[in-house]
């Protein structure tokens, strides 16, 4: 049988200056630009299907949701070391939070140049998710 979807396409962050917000994100990630408009400006991963769009807009936009306990991100960056995400970000001049332990679960906060936080994780064997991650890194 044939797939409703195969993978999440793009995730839309908006950003209040493309250019500026462009040419952090591909320095800090190593991303490639594929696409540029006046309104939208189109990067992807090495080795990614996802893709990042990067929209215009006139003020900063909500990025995360308030969950009860916590703010909340719509997405997140999979990291398979988070300790080396970690320390190319800083070198590179990222604003970052400090680095957090939860539940199998190991993450930091990025923030762009519109304070988006940006939360990059890495998941343990004690997750649900880990399998499922350790499999698409080390396909067999």
């Amino acid at each position: 049988m044939e797939r409703i979807v195969s993978f999440v396409g793009s995730i839309f962050i908006p950003v209040t200056d493309i250019a500026r917000s462009t040419e952090w994100y591909v320095r800090m990630f190593d991303l490639k630009t594929i696409e540029k408009t006046d309104q939208r400006v189109g990067l992807a991963f090495p080795n990614g299907q996802t893709l990042i769009l990067l929209w215009k807009v006139e003020k900063p936009q909500p990025v995360q949701f308030d969950s009860g306990k916590a703010m909340m991100p719509y997405f997140n960056f999979t990291s398979y070391d988070i300790n080396h995400s970690y320390n190319q970000l800083k070198a590179k001049g990222a604003e970052l939070s400090e680095i957090h332990e939860e539940d199998g679960f190991t993450y930091f906060e990025a923030f762009d140049l519109d304070g988006n936080p940006l939360s990059v994780v890495e998941e343990t064997g004690q997750t649900p998710y880990f399998a499922h991650k350790n499999s698409l890194r080390n396909p067999k």
